[in-house]
């Protein structure tokens, strides 16, 4: 069974190669406390039809987590939220972890 997480955090990495940072790893609130996912563990759920879907919540707007290429370096495996009216609810807008 699907469970739906909140991510409250981030942890970027920029590789040498590249001009932005990537997500490389996610916190997931829990009520049992907070723990870490991989970029990896995230997009094998989503791209998983029954698989844990994730989102993020600020500003009083909750945001779904996608899978997306990425807009810099076109990459297959970058996760973003769904666009909506603001900005505060995107992953790269979460404290860092």
């Amino acid at each position: 069974m699907a469970t739906t997480w909140q991510i409250n955090g981030v942890r970027l990495e920029r590789p040498p190669d590249h001009r932005y940072g990537h997500i490389t790893h996610v916190r997931i609130a829990h009520a049992s406390g907070d723990f870490i996912l991989s970029r990896e563990t995230v997009i094998t759920d989503l791209e998983q039809r029954y698989g844990d879907r994730y989102y993020t919540y600020a500003g009083g707007l909750r945001a779904e987590v996608i899978v997306v290429d990425c807009p810099a370096c076109a990459r297959g495996d970058y996760i973003t939220t769904e666009p909506d009216d603001t900005t505060e609810n995107n992953l790269l807008d979460l404290p860092r972890v």
